[in-house]
């Protein structure tokens, strides 16, 4: 047996080739020199050297990070949040955060827009154009100037604050947030879904209260996208009108928002006496329903998922919180009570058209009325007041000090006048009495009409096919529906139009809607058709 007695390491080349040694180890913090290439205006990239300390967001020595958990003072529904940093040990997006320290200051002078797209941007995917346009863009930003821009653009932007928290403190780092958001979210819609949830976990990860003061034009928006919304409810805290504001964006299927008379000149109106309605509602729910006395509900998500972050951002949350809408009957009820706050709300502008309400509880009822007694109570008292005649102000008591000489003056007078009087009737002059038998009627008041629907009938713009027509799908005849379209030869989107539009005049809202085969009567409102066709039979 000789050298090769293995027969199995013969091709073996392991003892052949020189061993490297490890001149790095992972998660080293010690210097890097690294190089990064810089756009001048105008000129040639310029090479710079520049040294990066790791030790800002690297766990020393590799080291697991302890866990930190916390309860929400803000939140009543978050029972709690525990943060568990990462720990892997090769960091993917490592290069992004070099750059970002060394590019943060950086600004180039005004230059043309440059369109850019990358799933997740860096700053090593642009061109000298795209990055010039970008150091302008992010200056102007800085200062409050919204430009023009695109998705990915924004995105570089946001993984810069998400992945600097050592440069960005967490109060600049949310508010820069926010103003990107609220700036670009009607030219970048899809920017709901993302900052929706960013912003949310930079929120839970830096101890930060939700911020609906500045989302609250747009809450529903957030809420109708956001993965977890119980965040958004901030506390379900009533007694704030942001709070409320969530509530109903979060609890309530109808939209008032969308109501033909919430406008522009109505919206203040509408807003505040929504709120102040609702709040009561909510206020009796949160105390009756024990909503924390239940169990809580545990889910965990990676932080700011889809995003671009390094091991030093990126870890896991695990949040316990009591899910609001796990309540039964709950959403019912309140989308019934805030249609019933706004046929309150109609009432007092005078519009006669009201939304068809179903499944109100009579303490939601109470409340509301409650709330709107001493509105309305103020309102008759100043058209009453409005309404007085010119000649009857005359009859009030005039506001002055008591004067005993005045007193004296109006006595004297009042003797002179009774002698003139005496004389009078001295030189026979007859008394006349009045007949008590005279007496005064006030003006019948016109009768009422027992029936409003009985009453339109006979000014009705629909013809008598439309009205049929309505009444075979209120009755679910569609086949005989379309047979009388087919035999009248009618158009069934001009026939709906018309319906809808009267009943939009009637009601306040439509009445039919397209299904994938057909059409039919919106079932909110089958009573309000039923009382229609009955008021027309008469």
């Amino acid at each position: 047996m000789g050298k090769w007695d293995d027969l199995d390491d013969f091709w073996s080349l392991d003892r052949l080739v020189p061993k490297r040694k490890n001149t790095v180890p992972p998660f080293s913090t010690k210097e890097k020199t690294v190089s990064v290439y810089i756009d001048s205006e105008g000129k040639e990239p310029e090479k710079k050297e520049n040294k990066l300390s790791f030790d800002a967001y690297i766990p020393e020595d590799g080291k697991r990070v302890a866990r930190e958990k916390y309860s929400p003072c803000d939140n009543k529904l978050i029972k709690s949040v525990e943060i568990i940093p990462s720990v892997d040990r090769f960091d993917f997006f490592d290069t992004f955060r070099k750059a970002a320290l060394i590019y943060y200051e950086y600004k180039c002078e005004r230059c043309d827009f440059t369109p850019f797209y990358s799933y997740k941007p860096q700053y090593s995917q642009m061109n000298t154009e795209q990055k010039k346009y970008y150091f302008y863009w992010r200056y102007m930003l800085r200062n409050k100037k919204y430009i023009k821009t695109d998705y990915s653009y924004v995105y570089l932007y946001v993984y810069e604050i998400l992945n600097l928290p050592d440069k960005i403190g967490r109060e600049e780092g949310l508010s820069l947030l926010l103003d990107l958001w609220i700036a670009y979210r009607k030219q970048l819609p899809k920017l709901d879904i993302s900052l929706a949830a960013w912003v949310r976990d930079y929120c839970l990860l830096y101890k930060l209260p939700c911020p609906l003061d500045r989302i609250g034009d747009f809450l529903f928006d957030v809420i109708s996208v956001s993965d977890f919304k119980e965040f958004y409810l901030a506390g379900a805290d009533p007694t704030r009108g942001s709070g409320t504001a969530a509530l109903i964006a979060y609890l309530s299927d109808y939209d008032w928002r969308r109501s033909r008379y919430a406008t522009s000149d109505n919206s203040g109106e509408y807003s505040r006496h929504l709120e102040g309605a609702m709040s009561r509602i909510f206020s009796r729910i949160l105390k009756t329903e024990k909503i924390t006395d239940g169990e809580a509900v545990k889910i965990s998500a990676t932080a700011f998922p889809g995003s671009l972050c390094t091991h030093s951002v990126k870890c896991l949350l695990n949040i316990e919180y009591y899910p609001l809408s796990g309540v039964p009957h709950l959403r019912a009820e309140v989308t019934a009570a805030l249609k019933y706050t706004e046929n309150k709300l109609r009432a007092m502008l005078g519009v006669k058209s009201r939304l068809a309400v179903k499944d109100l509880p009579e303490d939601f009822k109470w409340e509301i009325d409650l709330y709107f007694d001493s509105i309305f109570a103020k309102i008759r008292k100043e058209k009453e007041k409005a309404n007085i005649p010119e000649y009857q102000k005359l009859y009030d008591a005039p506001t002055k000090e008591i004067s005993y000489e005045d007193a004296v003056m109006i006595e004297k007078s009042s003797w002179d006048v009774t002698a003139r009087l005496v004389e009078d009737s001295a030189e026979g002059g007859e008394y006349v009495t009045l007949s008590e038998d005279i007496t005064t009627h006030a003006d019948k008041e016109p009768e009422e009409l027992a029936n409003r629907a009985e009453c339109e009938s006979i000014d009705c713009p629909l013809t008598e096919g439309e009205i049929e027509f309505i009444r075979l799908l209120h009755n679910g005849d569609e086949v005989g529906a379309i047979a009388l379209l087919k035999d009248g030869g009618m158009d069934p989107v001009g026939v709906t139009e018309r319906i809808n539009e009267y009943f939009y005049d009637y009601l306040g809202d439509i009445v039919i809607e397209e299904t994938e085969d057909f059409y039919k009567i919106i079932e909110d409102y089958t009573e309000e058709i039923e009382n229609w066709i009955s008021g027309r039979m008469k």
